[in-house]
C-alpha cells in the first residue's frame, strides 16, 4: 500500500505470516547441528571450524558416557561426561587441533578407544571432522565421523 506521497508503508514490506513461516522452518531444517552433512553436497562446515564430540544413547535406559579426546602428545583436547535420556543424542565441544585417540567409556564397564582416522568420502569436505559415538543396547561403543 502507499501513502498518499507515493512511498511504501511498513506492511508493504514485511513478509507475509505464511511466507515468514516458511523461511523460519527452511532455516531450521537445515541448520540443525550434526544434520547438515547427512546428504552428500549439503556440508556447511567451513574448513576452520572447531569440532565437536556427539554422543548418542540407543539404550533403553539413562547412560552416564564419558569421553576424552587426545592429541598426539597425549594432551587432553576434550573431556566431559555426558548424561543422556534413552534414545538421546548430545553434541559439544570446540576441538580446534587434530586428535589423535578417542576414548569413550561408562560407570557399567563399557569402553571403546580408536585412533582418530576419519575416512569419509569426498562430498564432506570438512578438515576437522566431528567425531561421533552410539552406545548400543548391546553394550558396544561404535564410532563415527560427520562434518
Amino acid at each position: 500500500m502507499a501513502d498518499d506521497d507515493g512511498s511504501a508503508t511498513l506492511e508493504d514490506n514485511r513478509p507475509s505470516r505464511r511466507r515468514f513461516l516458511a523461511s523460519l522452518g527452511a532455516v531450521a531444517s537445515v541448520s540443525i547441528p550434526g544434520c547438515s552433512a547427512v546428504l552428500p553436497g549439503t556440508n556447511s562446515s567451513s574448513t576452520d571450524e572447531p569440532s565437536e564430540v556427539t554422543v548418542e544413547n540407543r539404550t533403553d535406559s539413562k547412560a552416564e558416557i564419558a569421553v576424552r579426546v587426545i592429541d598426539s602428545e597425549d594432551e587432553t583436547l576434550f573431556s566431559r561426561v555426558f548424561t543422556l535420556g534413552p534414545e538421546k543424542m548430545m553434541s559439544r565441544g570446540a576441538i580446534e587441533t587434530t586428535p589423535s585417540r578417542v576414548h569413550a567409556f561408562t560407570a557399567d564397564g563399557v569402553s571403546h578407544s580408536w585412533r582418530y582416522d576419519p575416512d569419509l568420502p569426498a562430498d564432506f569436505e570438512c578438515e576437522l571432522k566431528d567425531i561421533g559415538l552410539t552406545l548400543h543396547e548391546d553394550t558396544t561403543i561404535e564410532p563415527w565421523y560427520d562434518c
